[in-house]
């Protein structure tokens, strides 16, 4: 089991960045981390062509590779989200990224990464969360640092 929950106390830095408190309950207990929907507009906004969305999920407390099986599993297709991103924040490495479309890619697509915070140089983390990044090692460095955690 995976516990970066020191990382809630950044929850100024992750409100200003558009996400809210998440929490998902299921069988032996529960994922928790933050969330957010974004809203992508093709076209000039007075007329979009199109309007999208996708939803980026920051898991600090889950069970490793059981709740990547979860997801893979148990998650469906949301109405107008294009993709549903996890990232699984760990200790105990994981998938580096682990991906399925529903309807092939006509309902959306599902991905879940895997980033270990202070990781090695030689384990650069996936190239499409490098936004989820720098938030995450931001809130793991100045909690870690206040609270004395050591992960």
């Amino acid at each position: 089991m995976s516990d970066f929950s020191h990382m809630r106390h950044s929850m100024d830095m992750w409100n200003y960045l558009g996400f809210s408190p998440w929490r998902h309950e299921r069988n032996g207990g529960a994922m928790e981390g933050v969330a957010r929907l974004v809203t992508m507009i093709k076209g000039p906004q007075l007329l979009p062509i199109a309007k999208y969305y996708a939803w980026d999920y920051v898991v600090w407390t889950h069970d490793d590779a059981a709740d990547v099986e979860y997801i893979m599993r148990e998650w469906h297709p949301l109405p107008d989200v294009v993709t549903q991103r996890f990232l699984l924040v760990s200790d105990a490495g994981g998938p580096r990224r682990v991906a399925k479309s529903f309807l092939l890619g006509l309902k959306g697509f599902l991905e879940v990464y895997s980033y270990t915070p202070e990781c090695p140089p030689d384990q650069k983390p996936h190239p499409r969360i490098r936004d989820l990044i720098p938030p995450i090692d931001m809130a793991h460095g100045a909690n870690k640092t206040a609270t004395g955690v050591s992960n």
